[in-house]
């Protein structure tokens, strides 16, 4: 690293140091950097754990972190070289927060809020954070795989070649040089990404997103199914909700300007499709239930389909009114669209008009 003397137009050498030398500690001073500025490391992340250590076995955690994806990122730190061992160490981190379910992350989260007095509310802030809109969501996109990123002044050459080949071999993992230059009475730190190299990054991207693109692929029928009936929402109701096309559901924007949503779902393989009002807001369930309790039998015999009241698997605040169609084994595709989306027009129309005599 160099700076520019104007005075004689010249580089001048900024020498390095380390962090031994100006008695920077790893815990005290590194992890707190990383903690507080998490976007150092190159990428948009949220930090829910520090120093994690309810694991079955005694061991602690440096950092751990989310993407915008919804991964765990495991972020394990050395002050100075990083040892032969470092990635021995993430990859078992790894494995244990691969256990880990929704539950379990929105638990460590918490604890780091109250742990740093944060003033705010950990399933919000991870909603926020993922760009979800509600529980189901963040549910079907949190800890659906793992990641780890790799932090030192220096990189072994050892597990320099381990991480080479983990990366090569789809196991996401990022080595990060994080260098001290002393600079009269100040310390200025060169950060790097060493692996994968910043000019391949975007072809080791783009493969790999190809390659998990195809794993996550969705069967057919269901994309098409969704794809229709988004469509037809859209353009013939005054209901507004949008499929991407990569999940088996999809969710639709507030309802009635109630604290509702319409859910959409397809199980191709059980030929069952499911549509739903949900709500975790106290006005949205207390007329839910209120529905429940008097219009169940009357939404039945006008649908002609099972409807119940549900609780949240996980959220046990959320209650969804569910409408499920049974389709026959050899039922054609077209109809069973034409019959999901006519049954959705009867039970908007029914809500409307329900919703209007309580009021």
């Amino acid at each position: 690293m160099y700076r520019l003397n104007i005075d004689k137009n010249e580089l001048e050498e900024i020498p390095e140091t380390t962090f031994f030398e100006n008695d920077i500690k790893e815990r005290e001073h590194i992890e707190e950097w990383i903690r507080k500025n998490p976007e150092v490391l190159g990428e948009d992340l949220l930090i829910i754990g520090h120093e994690y250590d309810k694991f079955e076995v005694n061991e602690r955690l440096d950092l751990l972190a989310l993407d915008k994806q919804g991964n765990l990122v495991i972020i394990e730190l050395k002050r100075d070289t990083t040892g032969g061992s470092v990635d021995f160490q993430a990859l078992k981190y790894a494995s244990y927060c691969a256990r880990l379910n929704p539950q379990d992350v929105l638990d460590i989260y918490s604890e780091y809020i109250q742990k740093h007095h944060l003033n705010v509310d950990a399933k919000e802030e991870l909603m926020a954070f993922l760009e979800v809109e509600n529980e189901e969501e963040l549910n079907a996109i949190l800890n659906t795989n793992q990641r780890i990123i790799i932090v030192g002044r220096e990189i072994d050459k050892r597990v320099l070649s381990v991480c080479t080949w983990l990366y090569e071999n789809s196991i996401d993992i990022k080595c990060i040089t994080m260098k001290p230059y002393k600079l009269d009475d100040q310390i200025i730190m060169d950060i790097r990404q060493i692996l994968p190299p910043d000019k391949l990054e975007d072809y080791y991207i783009s493969k790999k997103a190809a390659a998990r693109d195809r794993q996550i692929s969705i069967d057919q029928a269901v994309s098409t199914f969704l794809t229709e009936v988004s469509n037809f929402i859209n353009t013939q109701t005054d209901y507004t909700a949008h499929y991407s096309g990569k999940r088996d559901y999809f969710v639709g924007r507030k309802f009635l300007n109630i604290p509702w949503r319409f859910v959409f779902v397809y199980k191709h393989r059980n030929h069952t499709a499911t549509m739903f009002i949900e709500s975790d807001h106290p006005q949205g369930v207390e007329l839910l239930q209120k529905i429940a309790v008097e219009k169940t039998e009357a939404l039945r015999q006008d649908l002609g389909y099972p409807v119940e009241l549900v609780l949240g698997a996980k959220n046990k605040r959320l209650h969804k009114l569910v409408v499920t169609l049974t389709f026959h084994e050899n039922q054609p595709l077209e109809d069973r669209i034409r019959q999901y989306t006519e049954t959705f027009v009867k039970y908007k129309a029914f809500l409307e008009e329900v919703v209007g005599q309580y009021r």
